[in-house]
């Protein structure tokens, strides 16, 4: 399996500010004292040296993943990360082609891509499997006159909404899926992927109020030995969980642990707070970092983890 992160804010998109661009390039300037910034070769090589987020941004788009299996496919939500997604799909749109889409819940910061998505204007057919009901009102209301100059039946591709139901297996062939409720307003799903002897958890949108082993054993279980496990970081500390209690949203400091207690090898950082800018989300993650070099300091297998930005692709 292969994942790309086509978008990995929470809430709301989140463009990088003008001056927050400026403080980037001044940054990347002054400490270009020794390259020969006419050499293209070298100037790569100084940028591809710089400490993140110097020379790159974690992105402001909402969330969309796109997981790859030789020829098939899966979307897992409809975030602003869907909009570049379709772009990069119509290179190579074929004829009726079918397109899969797992929906943990319709919140508008994972729905608000699908009227940008450019194969939806094509000749194509797309299933949307989410656990919610009333999953195509949900869908159509967002594309109402009031909100959107075109609706859904003016799309020219097929549409079809399958409910699950809560725990349901699902296959599509070559993935088995597998959902999971997470604590969330309105209520979010987890969805585990295996392919072959390869698992990816995506579980995004998620609070964990009460994080002793008893209450995140059902969750454990779930993320058990998974390869890679995406989670939602949103909030770099407990005070910030306590300031927006019941917003649904966790942070590193839980999703490691429970990493390591479900014995994950790869933990993914995901859903970035709108109110944090690239230097915050990374100081937070180099904090994390931190952390759990001293927690597993004589692990065998000590857990990886990594910042999800716009653009990553990793295989799992």
């Amino acid at each position: 399996m292969r994942v790309k992160f086509w978008g990995t804010r929470g809430s709301i998109p989140t463009p990088v500010t003008a001056e927050d661009c400026r403080i980037k390039i001044k940054h990347l300037l002054m400490n270009a004292k020794n390259v020969d910034l006419s050499d293209e070769s070298a100037v790569e090589a100084y940028l591809a040296g710089r400490p993140i987020p110097e020379a790159m941004t974690f992105g402001g788009n909402t969330p969309c993943l796109e997981v790859t299996e030789g020829s098939s496919q899966l979307i897992l939500d409809c975030g602003s990360g869907m909009q570049p997604l379709g772009r990069a799909m119509m290179h190579d749109i074929a004829p009726s082609r079918c397109i899969n889409i797992l929906q943990t819940h319709t919140h508008w910061d994972h729905i608000m891509g699908f009227p940008f998505f450019a194969p939806a204007y094509a000749a194509t057919e797309i299933h949307i499997y989410g656990v919610h009901p009333n999953m195509r009102e949900r869908f159509e209301q967002q594309m109402d006159r009031i909100h959107f100059p075109i609706t859904m039946d003016e799309m020219r591709a097929s549409i079809t909404f399958h409910q699950l139901g809560a725990g349901e297996q699902l296959v599509l062939d070559p993935f088995t899926i597998t959902n999971m409720g997470l604590h969330h307003p309105g209520g979010s799903y987890s969805y585990r992927i295996a392919s072959g002897n390869r698992t990816f958890v995506y579980a995004t949108d998620g609070e964990y109020k009460d994080p002793t082993a008893a209450n995140l054993k059902p969750y454990a279980a779930f993320f058990k030995n998974a390869d890679v496990l995406v989670f939602d970081t949103m909030y770099s500390t407990i005070e910030k969980v306590i300031e927006k209690e019941n917003y649904g949203h966790s942070t590193p400091l839980i999703g490691m642990s429970m990493a390591l207690s479900a014995g994950v090898k790869k933990l993914i950082f995901f859903h970035h707070d709108p109110e944090s800018n690239d230097i915050q989300i990374a100081e937070s993650y180099f904090d994390a970092k931190r952390y759990l070099a001293k927690r597993t300091a004589d692990a065998e297998n000590p857990l990886e983890i990594v910042l999800s930005y716009d653009g990553l692709e990793m295989d799992v």
